[in-house]
């Protein structure tokens, strides 16, 4: 199996099978009350665990679902045509984050710490097995609760309290309670979490690799701003020479996780599960004024960036111009595509501004990473040496046109660096002090009245 690609639930059937009683359970409790974890102690070997890593990697699929349709509304880059489903997302000002799909990504992330949590409370140093069978599995076990964890913080902390949701790493009962975390707490799980994913992942990889945990914790530090760690490991990454940039942007897409710069992928399967953030992109980004939802929102940044430079191949070859309107179909090409969670371009960018975020200046190395990117999407390198603001201005641009409609990067880049966002109507911008308390995922209320969760 190319290490690259994911998961593929279906070579171990056999493994799910062979505990489905407890998975029929624990969904059919979750569904009811709390998702605070499983609760049988007889599984106790390593097919066990691989089954529920992988059960987990599953969730992910739900977990990552709607993220670039909120996020992409969340900084108004499409306008909304034919859905009601997705117009809260756009027009927040007033009501902030609708319950409707946000609370998708607390369902499933909780559901698959549930697996998780089960793995990394086993006794695995007695079950019988190598040294790299157990690193796999819990490589992938610490991987997955940093990636879920991180996820759920970036959105669902309340910036005028600090709380996030609650952070759980043991197995509880079905009558046990919890309470919310501090942001500061989850974040210090999540860096360790990352970092023993890394660590199990030198002695062997897993379902998912040592290049995919150095990518997160890259992406990790970068957002918990702590910019020298952030560097550490993009740079790691880069010159690993485990990925390549694609020569054609179009290929990333089509090639889903068997391109040469995906790090870290969710894989269609239709014999699995069809949905994931491929079907939810491929029906709303979709070329079709009737069909599709979303189009390029005339006064967004992204609509700016490309009548500034409209032979970049971000857009040129990406973005489709049919029926009046901007459609940015081909990074959802079909319902079968894969999701790609991380890619190669954003450790170059990571990279660039880590460096300078550390140094307070800009290096010859810097404008290199980010001309990496540039050169391929056929745009005028930068030349020279710019001044740090210009610098940082121009890293940010590239992030936004790169990453657009991705998994969120353009959102939380540009609440990481303060910026304005577009206002509703495309009149004029909302700062920072008013969509940063707005822009928080509620937390399901089932889970506030069972818990009496107060942020």
């Amino acid at each position: 199996m190319n290490i690259k690609n994911i998961f593929n639930i279906k070579k171990l059937s056999f493994l799910l099978m062979a505990i489905s009683m407890t998975f029929i359970a624990c969904e059919d409790f979750l569904d009811e009350t709390a998702p605070i974890g499983l609760t049988d102690d007889k599984l106790t070997d390593l097919s066990s665990m691989n089954a529920l890593v992988n059960g987990a990697y599953d969730k992910m699929r739900g977990f990552y679902a709607y993220q670039p349709m909120i996020t992409s509304g969340f900084v108004r880059d499409y306008v909304v045509r034919n859905s009601a489903n997705w117009t809260p997302y756009y027009k927040w000002t007033v009501s902030g984050v609708p319950q409707m799909f946000s609370g998708n990504s607390y369902n499933n992330g909780m559901r698959a710490l549930n697996a998780i949590n089960t793995v990394l409370t086993a006794n695995i140093d007695d079950m019988y097995g190598t040294q790299a069978d157990k690193s796999k599995v819990l490589g992938d076990a610490h991987f997955l609760r940093a990636a879920i964890y991180f996820q759920l913080n970036m959105y669902y902390t309340l910036p005028s309290t600090g709380n996030s949701i609650p952070l759980i790493t043991t197995v509880l009962g079905t009558n046990d309670r919890v309470s919310v975390a501090t942001s500061a707490a989850i974040k210090a799980q999540v860096e360790s979490d990352i970092e023993k994913a890394r660590e199990h992942f030198k002695v062997a990889n897993g379902v998912s690799t040592h290049s995919a945990a150095t990518a997160m914790a890259a992406r990790i530090y970068f957002f918990h701003e702590k910019y020298n760690l952030a560097h550490e490991r993009a740079n790691e990454v880069i010159n690993s020479g485990t990925s390549s940039l694609e020569a054609n942007v179009a290929d990333i897409y089509t090639k889903g996780a068997g391109s040469s710069e995906a790090i870290y992928s969710i894989i269609t399967n239709r014999t699995e599960n069809t949905f994931g953030p491929q079907s939810i992109g491929n029906s709303n980004f979709q070329a079709d004024k009737d069909k599709g939802v979303a189009s390029l929102n005339p006064n967004s940044l992204i609509a700016q960036l490309k009548n500034a430079q409209p032979n970049d191949k971000r857009f040129s070859d990406l973005f489709t111009s049919k029926d009046g309107l901007i459609y940015v179909d081909k990074k959802y090409p079909s319902l079968d595509s894969d999701y790609i969670v991380l890619r190669l371009p954003e450790m170059y960018l990571t990279r660039a501004e880590a460096s300078i975020m550390v140094n307070g200046s800009v290096s010859a190395a810097a404008v290199s990473d980010v001309n990496m990117v540039r050169n391929r999407a056929g745009v005028t390198p930068i030349a020279g040496t710019p001044s740090t603001a210009d610098m940082l201005e121009m890293i940010y641009n590239e992030r936004s046109i790169e990453l657009c409609f991705e998994y969120g990067d353009r959102f939380l880049n540009t609440r990481r660096l303060k910026k304005d966002i577009v206002a509703e109507g495309g009149n004029g911008t909302i700062p920072h002090s008013n969509y940063n308390e707005l822009l928080v995922y509620p937390i399901p209320q089932s889970e506030i009245d069972i818990h009496n969760l107060k942020r």
